[in-house]
């Protein structure tokens, strides 16, 4: 007995040591010299000297990339005041500096790339991040800033800006105005198991992007420079295992209200069991309680099962893969299926159908109605289907 009780406290230390590592092993930051703290800022004199002064960092094309430290040699990389503006970091002593966009063709756009100590892991899903500001004396704000995820190094041989498509976006891609503090960019990238290089900076094409002309903030001296200019700090890729696990804040979080906006395709041709099985019910994000449309779908089910005695019912429940990886890291959603079902069932039951001739079953992602990759998609796979038994 003794024996067993010790095996028993054993197997349950490992399990405790295991969820440990997994936690800790979700939080660890890829990224070297994340906050730029490991910069020789005594050093520091002019723009241009990341690559020179900073660990890891440097620049993606020719346009040598900033670095600014609290104590440096140089007004122009200064912390608090520059020439840009003014600002704190977002912590310790350092933060980065890039153009992402200009009027001015004597300034081009920079762009801060850095090698990951480690290739990320295939079909793991990483939240990438960084803080954000706008430099005070900016005439200008922009969008299409984002983040480049490469397998090898990304080298451009010539000042001009990098248009293509970013691998990681903020998911409202937003203007980033923000200059009395800190905002926060945050997106999500399932690695391929190669990438080991990331790029910072804005990849949008001048007559694409939306560019915001900025007020000159009250009380500052000094002329505003034609240029879109963003310091950036705490720059992050961590594991994570659900999207709500990488959210900036409450307004940028995914539309969790979008309900896929057919309940039922239907003729008049059709007969009552056609009718039923060509029956869906569409959800929002992580909701079990149908909407207006939805519920009128389960009343014509009603009247059809009503007027059928003989009928028997299957419910059967589904989700998408996000709300799947919600399951995965929050019990209240483990099994959002079913729920679905059992919301559908009691209404059922409320219109006079018997429960002995419904039955439920879940089957989460595993039969997606739609396998693409967009908002509208995974609308489509968040419902209930019927059958008869």
């Amino acid at each position: 007995m003794k024996l067993q009780n010790n095996l028993r406290v054993f197997a349950a230390t490992l399990a405790t040591l295991s969820l440990t590592v997994g936690v800790l092993a979700q939080n660890v930051n890829l990224v070297p010299n994340s906050g730029f703290e490991d910069t020789n800022i005594n050093k520091l004199r002019t723009y241009g000297q990341m690559e020179e002064y900073s660990m890891d960092w440097f620049s993606a094309t020719q346009v040598p990339a900033d670095i600014y430290g609290d104590g440096a040699k140089g007004d122009k990389i200064a912390i608090p005041v520059n020439n840009y503006g003014t600002q704190e970091p977002a912590s310790g002593l350092c933060y980065a500096g890039f153009r992402a966009y200009s009027k001015d063709p004597r300034l081009s756009r920079s762009y801060l790339e850095v090698k990951l100590p480690q290739m990320l892991d295939r079909d793991v899903m990483y939240c990438i991040s960084f803080d954000i500001s706008l430099a005070d004396l900016s005439r200008y704000a922009v969008n299409d800033i984002g983040v480049l995820i490469s397998d090898r190094k990304i080298d451009q041989p010539n000042e001009g800006d990098m248009i293509m498509q970013a691998d990681v976006n903020q998911k409202t891609n937003k203007v980033f105005e923000f200059y009395e503090g800190w905002d926060k960019f945050c997106g999500t990238f399932v690695g391929t198991g190669q990438e080991e290089y990331m790029v910072i900076g804005c990849f949008g094409g001048r007559n694409d992007m939306t560019i915001e002309k900025i007020k000159r903030p009250m009380g500052l001296t000094g002329a505003q420079i034609n240029h879109a200019y963003y310091y950036i700090d705490n720059v992050e890729i961590t594991e994570i295992q659900a999207k709500s696990q990488c959210v900036c804040s409450a307004a940028e979080e995914r539309d969790m209200d979008l309900v896929y906006g057919s309940s039922s395709v239907q003729s008049d041709d059709m007969t009552d069991g056609e009718i039923i099985k060509s029956s869906s019910v569409y959800y929002a994000f992580l909701k079990r309680t149908p909407t207006g449309t939805g519920k009128q779908t389960v009343a014509d089910i009603a009247a059809i099962l009503n007027a059928n005695p003989g009928m028997h019912l299957k419910i059967i429940g589904h989700c998408d893969d996000d709300e799947r990886n919600e399951g995965m890291v929050n019990a209240r959603y483990k099994v959002i299926g079913k729920n679905r079902g059992d919301q559908i069932r009691r209404i059922l039951e409320a219109a006079g159908i018997p429960a002995s001739r419904m039955t439920i079953s879940d089957i989460g992602n595993l039969d997606p109605a739609n396998t693409r990759d967009t908002e509208i998609s995974r609308a489509q796979n968040r419902r209930v289907t019927f059958e008869l038994k």
